[in-house]
């Protein structure tokens, strides 16, 4: 894991980032312990309140990531999905 820091851009955005973590904590020394998890499981949303998938490479399970890559693999295999309501080829509900 390199941080990108042979990366001009993504070396200003680390720092962009490791400035705002030091304002946070600033204003909060208890902002880890205090703060909700996000909607979409990302850490950084959850701790910064922004994605920034471009230079963030530290969870390995990361939903974003995850959801990408199954999207891609989907693609790539041609797979379709296709989501029916029940009543419209979809199954029917439970106890019906």
């Amino acid at each position: 894991m390199s941080w990108g820091v042979e990366d001009e851009a993504r070396r200003k955005g680390v720092k962009a980032l490791m400035d705002l973590s030091e304002k946070i904590m600033r204003e909060n020394p208890n902002h880890v312990n205090d703060v909700k998890k996000s909607d979409s499981g990302c850490w950084m949303e959850q701790m910064y309140g922004m994605q920034r998938c471009d230079f963030c490479d530290l969870a390995s399970d990361c939903p974003i990531r995850e959801e990408s890559e199954w999207q891609a693999y989907l693609k790539e295999n041609n797979i379709v999905i296709e989501k029916n309501p029940p009543g419209e080829g979809g199954p029917a509900p439970a106890g019906t």
